[in-house]
Order: C-alpha cells, then sequence, then structure tokens
C-alpha cells in the first residue's frame, strides 16, 4: 500500500481528535487511529478505538484528554482485533472508565447514552471485517467512526472465518443507507485519512468486491484448483507479498459466499 497523503492524525472538525498509534505493519498501514470524540466545552469525552496495549501510546492518549480538562467517560471499541481493543483495558485501569464492546452486549444498535461529553452517538452494526464490528455516528459532526469497514487507502480484509463477506456487502448497503438518511459527510477509518467522499467509497468498496470475486469465480470455473493459496497467487499478484495471509483469508470468504450463494457448487 502507498500513502494518501501524509496523515498523522489530529484535529477533524469540532468534535474528533485521532492520536495515532506506533504500530505499522502491513495489515495496519501506518497505524491505528485512535479518535477522541467529544464537544469543546463537554467535561468529559469518548475514547475510540484505544489502540494497541502500548504504554506510551495509552500515556499519549491520557495527556491529550488531561491537557484538554477532561476525563474519559467511556472506552469504545469497534471491533475487538488487537490492534483497536488491544489497549482497552489498561486504558481502562488507568483512567477508571468503563470499555463497551459489542461482543460484552453493551453496544446495542441505536442510540448510545454517555453522560457529559456533548455530542450524540449511535451506534451502527457493521459486521463483515469481523463479526462484531460497529460504526459509531456522531451526530453533530456528521461522521462515522468506521473501525476496519472501509478505508480511503485500500479495501479492507474479511478476516474469514470470522468476516463473511455477505455480511460485509449487506453492511456495504447498510452503511449507504445511512449515510444517505442522516446525510453523512465524513467517515473517521480505522487506519489511514479519513474519507470525505463516503458514498462515492461505498461505491468503489463494493465494486472491489464483485471484481475480487468473479475472478475466484471464474478462476474456478477455467479449471484452476479449489484452494486459497493456489488461487491468490493466480489472481493477487498486484498485492504486495506482506499481504498474502490476508489475501488468503478473503479468498476464503469469497469461495464461501459463492457457494452460499449457488455461484460455484461445492464439492
Amino acid at each position: 500500500m502507498t500513502a494518501v497523503n501524509p496523515w498523522r492524525g489530529g484535529r477533524v472538525g469540532e468534535y474528533a481528535f485521532c492520536i495515532l498509534a506506533n504500530n505499522p505493519s502491513p495489515l495496519t498501514y501506518i497505524g491505528t487511529n485512535t479518535w477522541i470524540v467529544g464537544a469543546a466545552d463537554a467535561p468529559a469525552c469518548v475514547v475510540v478505538d484505544p489502540g494497541p496495549d502500548d504504554a506510551d501510546h495509552l500515556q499519549d492518549v491520557l495527556d491529550y484528554v488531561a491537557k484538554a480538562g477532561k476525563k474519559i467517560a467511556a472506552i469504545i471499541a469497534t471491533h475487538g482485533h488487537a490492534d483497536h481493543s488491544g489497549g482497552a483495558r489498561s486504558l481502562s485501569l488507568l483512567s477508571g472508565a468503563p470499555v463497551l464492546k459489542q461482543v460484552d452486549g453493551l453496544l446495542p444498535p441505536g442510540r448510545l447514552n454517555v453522560n457529559g461529553i456533548g455530542v450524540d452517538l449511535e451506534v451502527v452494526p457493521l459486521p463483515g471485517h469481523s463479526s462484531d464490528s460497529v460504526g459509531i455516528y456522531v451526530a453533530q459532526g456528521k461522521f462515522v467512526l468506521t473501525g476496519d469497514m472501509i478505508f480511503r487507502q485500500s479495501s479492507t480484509m474479511i478476516c474469514w472465518p470470522d468476516g463473511v463477506l455477505a455480511a460485509y456487502m449487506n453492511s456495504l448497503d447498510s452503511l449507504a443507507r445511512f449515510v444517505e438518511e442522516h446525510d453523512v459527510e465524513l467517515f473517521l477509518t480505522g487506519h489511514g485519512p479519513y474519507i470525505e467522499d463516503p458514498a462515492d467509497r461505498i461505491t468503489r468498496a463494493r465494486a472491489h468486491r464483485m471484481m475480487r470475486l468473479n475472478q475466484v469465480v471464474s478462476a474456478v470455473r477455467s479449471g484452476i484448483p479449489v484452494r486459497a493459496d493456489v488461487l491468490v497467487e493466480t489472481l493477487y499478484n498486484d498485492v504486495d507479498s506482506s499481504l498474502m495471509q490476508g489475501a488468503r483469508r478473503s479468498v476464503n470468504a469469497q469461495l464461501r459466499f459463492a457457494y452460499d450463494t449457488g455461484l460455484l457448487e461445492e464439492h
């Protein structure tokens, strides 16, 4: 992946500030975006995706919040992968704030009541990348914190078998409707720069998924062995070798989708 711009975090609009974790890798891009959300004059804020369990990063979060004269009212994980939620427990112990995760039943769809932050939050279920993925909509800022649902710089990985392509495609459709109904202007993503053209980016993500799916289906129909490693080697020659494990997961997700929808016959 190549950088779209020199994203290093910082303030986005009136209600969000990003602290970039120092955990770059082939799958985390230049690092995890930890978002601090709340109104400037509010006494509290929420931390969305505290990032890895890294003492320096968590201290950066605490220092920023203290300098702003606030307390952390809640810690929210868009999903349970360690690069997003690994530091949640440590940050909770340091701040006293509760951790809210979908797998614990604490992020049901709809309005999320967090006192003292000066903004309204809404949980948007977005399974696909993982089964527990959610987005967080902030009405005042007209943005959705999307976790690993969608990126500006690349496609996302379907983390099969927990991640499911059919669920991801349905989530793209749900997110597109949400964007239209709520006039969403920005996606604040889990990695890389924010997205200023959310509807168009969803269209591109859907087209990319269908292109990859059609490639896999055509390859299998042509006689290429139904093995993820063989299909990746054949079809993903434009992908960096460091991303091949993720590509294999995505191919397995595509095969499952093709079997379930009758595009391919399962043997």
